[in-house]
């Protein structure tokens, strides 16, 4: 129950909203049950022999109390899904912040189908606790003592027929608990696992179509498939099967309360009978509601157990009491150590290098060498176990987030561009920067060039992915951002690799106008881009070494 007391609390924020909800639900049972006892007496009344203006004035009764209940429902049914959809939607923006404070992890990966599950199901999954369960217990359990109440005025006899039936009911979810909480942690990792399946499927479906795996690939999301289906089953087989023996106590209840009437032995008048055995339904009610919501109690577990853990996850780095604000000066490795496992090999080894202001300097070295490893650190995705890196005298560890994004800004390898136009994804890299600078950056770095390829400028469309777009026309949009940006450290990972010549010679003209201002590292492993740089350094064995001519004889 960790994980649904946990996020249980996050319905603390919108207490008002919680309150009223509670207030509209109690006001509904109550509704309910003047409807039901109405109802009854109505006909008692008639059994009784009661005149007919009386019984109008009754049956106007129950027809104006229906219509309030009709209205009631409505209303409560909005105010306990405002309040769900508050809560999930606070829910999702600490999820996302906890995700993103936690990723890339060191080790221990996880796929992107399994954060989409936790994400996007998992949260919406809760939905049920903060819409259909949260309030309604409190209210059920003021409603159960309103009907007891109630019996025990007509007699205490009523109470007993139907009391047997009420352990029943509250049994079921004990009974029953242990085999849907099973049943509903086996459903949320096979949805995970199914949807994670997809999103490899989906993101690697031209290597799956080269390599001819595309039927065996299709046979195995049928598996997956096949076990949710057979993971839902078995909850819905469950479910059922307790919603039917819940069904059957309060039909009991009902036929004791008629049988205990009937007996005369309780003393209860005869025209008495339909208010007995609505009492004695009605009585159920609440807990027949409860157990009808702890019925899920399975699935929400799970899923609460899961995004609990996310919003628990540590962050990769931790983020400063106070920053020093943004620096500016050298980018220093002072004895850098990492390795990605506390076990494993040491990635870097006491590494130390600077790149000055206002020089270029290249990072090359054999694959695995490390250099994507500093890329990674210089933009604090980690921490180094060993060592500190600097920027001019501030240690990145003292920057916020925020500071840190100001101070060192990076063109990565693989350049990820979201669906919306050229300008929209330059501007992300500051959301608050004016339609003429963006349009100024976006010109440095060639996007508005006649041979960029980009037909209608910054409103030029760009689809899922950025897929129909070329490398360099990728890397334009990429070194734009960095531009917008202004930041005083540039690093470049391997972020020329798939441009030709002309685009290269394009793209390191745009970088050379800036580079007094700017300490520029670039990780490449092309020789023209390494000949343009003011110093080469060669990593390897996690240590770095100057070299003085390209390449090296």
């Amino acid at each position: 129950m960790t994980g649904l007391r946990a996020v249980s609390r996050h319905i603390a924020g919108h207490r008002a909203v919680f309150v009223w909800t509670l207030l509209t639900n109690l006001v509904l049972q109550l509704g309910l049950l003047a409807l039901g006892l109405s109802g009854a007496v109505l006909l008692s009344r008639a059994l009784d022999g009661a005149t007919w203006p009386a019984l109008t004035v009754l049956a106007g009764a129950v027809a104006l109390t229906a219509v309030l209940c009709a209205l009631t429902t409505w209303r409560e049914s909005y105010v306990s899904h405002d309040l769900a959809y508050r809560v999930l939607a606070d829910l999702r923006g600490r999820v996302f912040t906890a995700l993103r404070r936690s990723l890339p992890a060191r080790h221990a990966p996880r796929r992107s189908g399994d954060l989409g599950a936790v994400a996007l199901s998992d949260v919406e999954t809760l939905e049920w606790l903060f819409a259909h369960t949260a309030a309604q217990l409190l209210v059920s359990g003021a409603m159960l003592a309103v009907t007891t109440a109630l019996s025990l005025a007509i007699s205490p006899w009523l109470v007993l027929a139907w009391l047997p039936c009420l352990l029943v009911i509250v049994a079921l979810p004990w009974l029953f608990g242990p085999a849907t909480a099973r049943g509903g942690a086996e459903l949320t990792a096979a949805g995970a696992a199914l949807q994670a399946d997809i999103v490899d499927t989906v993101q690697g479906m031209r290597e799956l179509a080269a390599a001819g795996a595309l039927d065996r690939r299709r046979r195995a999301l049928a598996d997956s498939t096949r076990t949710l289906a057979r993971a839902q089953w078995r909850i819905a087989r469950l479910n059922g099967a307790e919603a039917a023996l819940s069904d059957l106590a309060v039909a009991a209840a009902g036929t004791a309360a008629l049988a205990l009437v009937a007996g005369r032995a309780s003393g209860i008048d005869v025209t008495l009978a339909p208010v007995a055995f609505t009492l004695a339904t009605v009585a159920l009610g609440p807990i027949g509601q409860i157990s009808a919501l702890l019925r899920n109690l399975g699935t929400l577990r799970a899923a609460a157990d899961r995004v609990g853990a996310v919003l628990a996850t540590p962050p990769s780095v931790a983020e400063p009491a106070s920053s020093a604000g943004p620096a500016h000066g050298a980018l220093t490795f002072d004895g850098v150590g990492f390795r990605y496992t506390p076990d494993g090999p040491a990635v870097l080894d006491g590494t130390s290098f600077t790149v000055r202001v206002g020089e270029t300097v290249a990072l090359v070295g054999p694959s695995g060498c490390g250099k994507s490893t500093c890329v990674g650190l210089a933009l604090r995705l980690w921490d180094p176990d060993e060592g500190a890196i600097r920027v001019g005298d501030t240690d990145l560890r003292d920057m916020s987030d925020a500071d840190l994004r100001a101070t060192v800004a990076a063109v990565p390898q693989r350049i990820h561009l979201f669906t919306g136009t050229v300008g929209e994804n330059i501007a992300l890299a500051a959301p608050a920067a004016t339609p003429e600078r963006v349009r100024s950056a976006a010109a440095r770095a060639g996007v508005l060039a006649p041979d960029s390829g980009f037909a209608d400028g910054l409103d030029t469309p760009v689809g899922e992915g950025g897929r129909a777009l070329s490398g360099g026309q990728r890397a334009r949009i990429a070194l734009a951002r960095v531009l917008l940006t202004d930041a005083p450290v540039l690093i470049l990972d391997e972020a020329m690799a798939q441009l030709d010549a002309a685009s290269e010679e394009t793209l390191s003209a745009v970088l050379r106008e800036g580079a007094a201002h700017r300490a520029t590292l670039v990780v490449t492993h092309r020789a023209a881009t390494i000949g343009a740089c003011d110093r080469v350094l060669l990593l390897g064995g996690g240590t770095v070494d100057e070299v003085r001519e390209w390449p090296p004889s």
